[in-house]
């Protein structure tokens, strides 16, 4: 999340003035399957599943779109269901995370050949709810979840079964602290993957991210985008053509007292009210943990970073998304 000593000297300082209209937004990072909404904190039960309710004030705040993350096999059958009671509102991803690497790797033969049948399967359906490929990819900063090496093979094997069936899907990849690696390691693949696909939550260097932009990836930017200033510079640089945006809930929360919140939050709509885990409330947000409906938040930091309008960053990020992803829109005039 945000560090709330962060430098801002040297990028713009203005807060971006209120939108003249309603904005919409696709928030392209959500992971339902987390623990947080399911009313479980460090392992205690506090309040009821109501991840429902997170999308009921999402769409109240303009999120008219959200991609639910496939962690692994386990969520397939969650997120589907999910989407398939908010079939305009809810696409999923299908895929393994880094974090369940070897999940995959016992698994073998037999897991990679359920993934392909839930895949398969998913893909026939009528309107069709998987919007992407994954989350794979790579990240060093938690290998007490899998090490690098069985990080490697899930990521490879993947994608290999990826360009072996054809699918034709955008990639929704993971990189954090293995920038070299996971370029080294997707770059083979480029030319059959023509839809390329979204590095979401990236924190990194400005040349990090032109490199992946290089390579024809976008960029997601949320609230761990804006921890220190490398990755406020790198999201200042961004262009345009290439960001979207999202909130990674219910992690990535932007806290107030942060200095991007000080400096480029001051016009932002407030937010729903919220209450302690202990005090749950179904109207209400739960304190420290993120959801949907922050999407403007997130638009208004970038949009500060950058010296622009949140107008044209919540365009930008909507247009971009739409056309990677498609979210129910492909041929429709929006």
């Amino acid at each position: 999340m945000a560090s709330q000593s962060v430098d801002l000297s040297g990028l713009p300082q203005k807060a971006p003035p209120k939108p003249s209209k309603r904005l919409r937004f696709a928030d392209v990072a959500v992971t339902a399957t987390a623990n947080e909404f399911d009313g479980i904190y460090r392992n205690k039960k506090y309040h009821t599943s109501d991840f429902v309710n997170t999308l009921d004030r999402a769409m109240a705040a303009g999120v008219e779109k959200v991609m639910l993350t496939g962690m692994s096999l386990s969520d397939v059958s969650v997120n589907l269901a999910i989407a398939q009671s908010r079939p305009a509102q809810c696409f999923t991803t299908i895929g393994v995370h880094p974090y369940h690497a070897a999940e995959l790797d016992e698994g073998g033969v037999a897991y990679l050949e359920k993934l392909t049948e839930s895949l398969r399967a998913t893909l026939a359906m009528t309107p069709c709810p998987v919007a992407a490929f994954g989350e794979l990819g790579l990240d060093y900063d938690r290998l007490n979840h899998a090490p690098k090496d069985v990080q490697i093979r899930a990521f490879k094997v993947q994608l290999d079964l990826f360009v072996e069936n054809g699918w034709d899907l955008p990639l929704f990849l993971h990189c954090r602290a293995a920038f070299d690696d996971f370029v080294d390691i997707i770059t083979p693949y480029l030319e059959r993957l023509p839809r390329r696909g979204l590095v979401h939550s990236f924190v990194g260097s400005i040349v990090q991210m032109q490199k992946l932009v290089e390579l024809g990836f976008d960029i997601s930017i949320n609230g761990f985008s804006f921890k220190d200033r490398e990755s406020l510079d790198m999201v200042a640089a961004v262009p345009l053509e290439h960001l979207q945006i999202e909130t990674d809930a219910p992690w990535g929360e932007i806290k107030s007292g942060s200095e991007v919140a000080k400096q480029y939050l001051t016009n932002a709509s407030p937010l729903p009210p919220s209450k302690k885990r202990d005090k749950w409330d179904a109207a209400c947000m739960v304190k420290e943990r993120n959801e949907s409906c922050t999407m403007e938040r997130v638009a208004y930091v970038v949009a500060g970073l950058k010296g622009t309008t949140v107008e044209e960053v919540a365009e930008v990020a909507w247009k971009n998304s739409v056309n990677m992803f498609g979210l129910g829109l492909v041929g429709v005039k929006t």
